[in-house]
């Protein structure tokens, strides 16, 4: 039987069994505790007693050691795990932000933040000529000889129009929108019986949206070529198409031959990037959003020369300090293809009006003097 204390003899100060004391403690190191050391008078079922107590201490306290080991290796692991999550996370945020929607069909170009030096505003026409345009618009009234035609908002002539496009149509920068196609398009309202409403909108989706019913017209210097009278209607020709090559003073280019080997910057599915895909030996062709953002990169150096309307080109660089004392029309691609303003095929009624309309500004004189406010060359 295991010694206890209760089985001393307290008087005596000795055991009844004659074990009259504690047996010396020594320390054991594979049992991990201290443990009795037996002696002679120590009965064999007292010494493994003491003996058995001892192990199960010492497997408790290591059972205890491990738990909390595995504890922590636990822990560490869903530390680990939740770093690795955070990582996976933060790599793949750029890519999810890139899936987002886009209207850009661009196929390179740097944006206008990033691109180029100059962000000055197209100056706004003064003097004389302008006043006379202002004067003659505002004083067209609706024909006798035309029937207002139907529209999407009745009373108004809802026009779609890519508004970065000086001096045709751009911002005024107090949130409406001036320029040659918006004076004679309010012109041409005006003598239908409406009121001019400019929509602005990309120009990579501008007929995909007239198609859907979004505007009445395209007002947005848009060529007549083959390929879109498949799709839409053009009015009468308000403008001859001329494209003008942009260079640097110091390195001009004269002609479509001259762009071989060039680096050149166009707006994207224009009648300057359908001209330029025609030359071969061209280095690379830059597609923009804007031709705003393809002058920017002609200053800042990443391209060679910009193709595109003359007299947008003209106005750009007529208009910027920075650009006109750098750059020039140095050459120039002459093309079959007009300006006209579109509509639906099924628009017949809208296309007669507009071309009667047209046709009555000519024979006033309105048309001319809004040439000559923007300082352009009609047909």
């Amino acid at each position: 039987m295991p010694w206890s204390p209760r089985k001393y003899n307290l008087a005596l100060g000795s055991r009844p069994d004659g074990l009259d004391r504690r047996p010396p403690r020594s320390y054991n190191p594979l049992w991990g505790g201290a443990v009795f050391r037996p002696t002679s008078e120590q009965s064999l079922d007292a010494v493994s007693s003491v003996v058995y107590a001892s192990v199960a201490r010492s497997r408790a306290s290591r059972y205890a050691q491990s738990h909390r080991s595995g504890q922590e290796v636990g822990k560490l692991k869903k530390r680990i795990f939740f770093i690795a999550l955070v990582g996976v996370a933060l790599l793949l945020l750029p890519v999810l932000a890139a899936c987002g929607g886009s209207e850009t069909t661009t196929t390179s170009a740097a944006s206008p933040e990033t691109s180029a030096p100059s962000t000055e505003t197209p100056a706004v026409p003064t003097g004389e000529a302008a006043a006379a345009a202002d004067a003659a618009i505002g004083a067209v009234t609706k024909s006798d000889a035309i029937a207002t035609p139907k529209t999407i908002k009745p009373g108004v002539l809802m026009a779609g129009s890519d508004t970065s496009f000086p001096p045709m149509e751009f911002s005024d920068g107090k949130g409406g929108y001036i320029g040659f196609d918006v004076d004679l398009c309010t012109a041409l309202a005006k003598k239908m019986g409406l009121e001019l409403e400019v929509v602005s909108t990309a120009w990579d989706g501008i007929i995909p949206a007239l198609i859907s019913g979004r505007y009445d017209i395209i007002m947005s210097a848009m060529s007549i070529t083959e390929e879109r009278l498949k799709q839409i209607n053009f009015t009468d020709p308000y403008l001859p198409g001329i494209l003008a090559i942009s260079a640097p003073k110091d390195k001009p280019i004269a002609d479509a031959a001259g762009l071989v080997g060039k680096i050149v910057g166009v707006q994207v599915d224009t009648t300057g990037q359908f001209a330029v895909e025609e030359v071969q030996g061209v280095k690379e062709i830059k597609k923009y959003d804007t031709i705003l953002a393809a002058f920017q990169d002609l200053a800042a150096g990443r391209v060679e020369a910009v193709v595109n309307d003359e007299p947008v080109n003209a106005y750009i660089i007529e208009t910027n300090t920075d650009y006109k004392a750098k750059f020039a029309n140095t050459g120039a691609i002459v093309t079959d293809n007009s300006y006209g303003y579109a509509v639906t095929k099924e628009n017949t009624e809208l296309l007669a009006a507009l071309n009667a309309a047209l046709k009555e500004l000519r024979e006033e004189g309105v048309y001319q003097k809004i040439l000559d406010k923007w300082g352009l060359t009609g047909n």
